[in-house]
Order: structure tokens, then sequence, then C-alpha cells
């Protein structure tokens, strides 16, 4: 383990003896995997499923969507990968709600859910959908007129294509600013995920959320995670994700 590592994961779990209180929280992976491995953001089913069990032993329920303040985790997946549709029946057998944030133009793309996976998991009630954007473009670093694409672009194609509202969306690498926020209001997205971690009801700013991101995390990691004890690391998140 790389030494940058082994100390933020100490800092994580010294962190989270401050937290006691199972306040509900969002977390996110990118894929997971048996045997292929779409991508090398993937999470082994094998840490997947215990990552599940750690959450039911410590006494909190899996929600399509928050709603209370105690007790209740999402679990959101960024980008549409592969893996996700192949292991589908683990999700169906863990029983248990996904939030899929799904790039637009990615279906033709190697590794990527195609059109027709879309709809199948569109079809299932454990699966929720909304936006990542049309191309993935890093939303801080483009023009207005860019940025106003890729969002309605986005929106635009699901809701035509599922028959249904799209009115969340998660940013690429976790970057936003103010003029990001400013315009996916004014297109729709009344919910915006970022890559802060903290609290489900602490918002960044309005409607925007915070995440844990979670998939490479073991077990003592991960239950530190849970407690809270990566929002010690919440001001290095900013520094790098806005701007």
């Amino acid at each position: 383990m790389a030494i940058a590592s082994f100390i933020r994961i100490a800092i994580i779990r010294v962190a989270s003896f401050f937290f006691f209180s199972r306040r509900s929280k969002v977390i996110f992976y990118h894929d997971i995997h048996s045997d292929k491995k779409y991508t090398f953001q993937s999470t082994s089913i094998d840490l997947f499923k215990k990552h599940i069990q750690i959450i039911r032993k410590n006494g909190y329920k899996i929600v399509n969507k928050i709603t209370k303040e105690h007790g209740e985790i999402e679990i959101c997946f960024d980008d549409a990968y592969l893996g996700l549709y192949d292991n589908i029946e683990l999700i169906k057998e863990l029983n248990i709600p996904i939030h899929l944030f799904v790039i637009s133009s990615f279906f033709e793309k190697a590794n990527h859910i195609n059109k027709e996976q879309l709809l199948l998991l569109n079809k299932l009630s454990q699966i929720r959908i909304s936006s990542h954007t049309e191309t993935h473009q890093i939303l801080n670093k483009i023009s207005e007129k860019q940025i106003i694409s890729e969002l309605e672009n986005s929106k635009k194609f699901l809701e035509s294509f599922l028959n249904k509202p799209i009115s969340s969306i998660c940013f690429p690498d976790g970057q936003f600013n103010k003029k990001v926020l400013e315009i996916a209001k004014n297109i729709g997205y009344n919910v915006k995920y970022s890559g802060l971690p903290g609290f489900y009801f602490d918002d960044f700013l309005v409607g925007v959320k915070r995440r844990s991101l979670v998939q490479f995390a073991e077990e003592k990691e991960f239950k530190a995670i849970l407690k809270g004890g990566d929002h010690v690391l919440a001001f290095w998140y900013k520094f790098r994700q806005y701007s």
C-alpha cells in the first residue's frame, strides 16, 4: 500500500471515532466485477458484498432515495460500465436499489452499457437512472456554451429515450463551480451529486449533495467512512473539485 494511501486511511479511521450518529449518507462506485473487469475503478463482487453486509449489520437501510436524517444509505454507480449489467442478478439477489448515472453518448463505447441494456435496467424497480452529462467533459474546464450542451443534451436524450423525467446529475470527476450549478438549475436538474464527502442533508450548497467514494475501501476503512471519518478530508476534496 502506498504511503499516501496508508496515511489517508489512518486519518479516516481516527476521525471516525468522533462520529456516532448513523446519519444518512450517499456512497458511490464505478463498477463491479466477478471474472471480467471493464475498468480499473471496478470493485470485486466479494468486496461489494462485504460492504452490503457491513451496511446492514450496522443498522442502515439501503434506499432508492434518502428521506430520513438517520439510518439510510443510497448507493450510486457512475459511468454505466458493463459490470453492473453483467452482475444484475446479484443486485436482485441482494435486493438493493442502485442510482445509476449515465453518460448519454457512451452507449456504443467499449465496456459501457448499450441502449438495449439500459432499457432493460430501466424496467427494474431496483435501478434509478440519472445524468452524468453527454460526453463526460470536465465541466469547470469548458465554455458556458459547452456546459449547456453537455447538460441539456443528456437530459433531453434520457427523458425521450426512457420516457421519464431526469432531474438529477453528477459531475464528471466530481468537478464543478458556481456557473455549472447555475446552468444545471436552469436546465432542470434539481439535485446535483458531488464527490465531496459528507452526510446527505449537509448540502455543500443548495441542492448539491455530498457523496463518499468507497470502491476500494476494505472493511475497517469502509466502516469508518460510514461513520463519517472521510469528512475530515472534505477541505481537500473541495480544493480539488470546486473552483
